[in-house]
């Protein structure tokens, strides 16, 4: 009952937050289409609008914290998403490195300066990103084997001192697994907002809306392929 309360929570949350995000979209589609507007007058307008976007997925993360301080495992598996969905997971979000491969897809016209400092920063989210990997592989290597032990001991030996060292293990597997998400979200807005300050005004509202575009399209497809409406994405 309390899962179904917390998925029911953030859905309602999060079905607004994703028509907003739809809003922006076409905010920031319309802003690269514009024309007959000073530079000056571009500039204003390009950063209010970039500001107002990070603002939104601050509000996603802020919301998100919240699920996984109540319920972290839920974010592994989120019943709101497709299985397509799923596969894009990486520590219950899109994976860091992706943003780059996104910026590569759309002529922002780098210059030699940008384009280096683009190059060292994705060399530093790579290893970050590898270390929480790694991290993570050891956290379930080392408490996933204990787990096992203490529930089939529960299962023979229903007692309390069986109930409490089950329990402790499992405090101590959800307090990791909680680190991980906070450290990997933050790494997200982290790459996100280090790849902003290296781009222009011009250039980062086309990034931000070639990133949104294909938050949907992912969505898109995963609604039209497994036929679950109702999910909505949260990579």
């Amino acid at each position: 009952m309390a899962e179904n309360n917390i998925v029911r929570s953030f859905q309602n949350f999060f079905q607004e937050w994703l028509n907003q995000r739809e809003q922006y979209h076409q905010e920031l589609i319309q802003a690269i289409t514009i024309h007959g507007t000073s530079s000056q007058e571009s500039e204003i307008r390009n950063k209010e609008l970039i500001i107002r976007v990070l603002n939104h997925y601050g509000e996603y993360y802020t919301a998100k914290a919240r699920i996984t301080r109540e319920d972290v495992f839920l974010l592994f598996c989120p019943p709101w998403l497709s299985s397509f969905e799923h596969s894009y997971l990486w520590l219950t979000g899109f994976r860091p490195l992706l943003a780059f491969r996104l910026l590569s897809t759309y002529d922002l016209e780098l210059s030699e300066d940008q384009s280096q400092r683009i190059n060292s920063l994705q060399e530093e989210i790579n290893r970050e990103v590898q270390q929480l990997t790694d991290i993570c592989a050891r956290v379930q290597r080392k408490i996933a084997p204990t787990l096992v032990v203490a529930l089939v001991e529960d299962i023979g030996h229903v007692q309390n001192g069986m109930t409490v060292h089950l329990d402790s293990t499992m405090d101590i597997f959800k307090t990791s697994m909680e680190a991980l998400v906070q450290c990997a979200d933050y790494l997200r807005r982290r790459t996100l907002v280090k790849i902003l300050e290296i781009l222009s005004s011009s250039q980062a509202v086309k990034f931000l809306a070639t990133v949104i575009q294909y938050q949907l399209s992912i969505r898109r497809y995963g609604q039209r392929r497994y036929g679950e409406q109702q999910r909505p994405n949260v990579v």
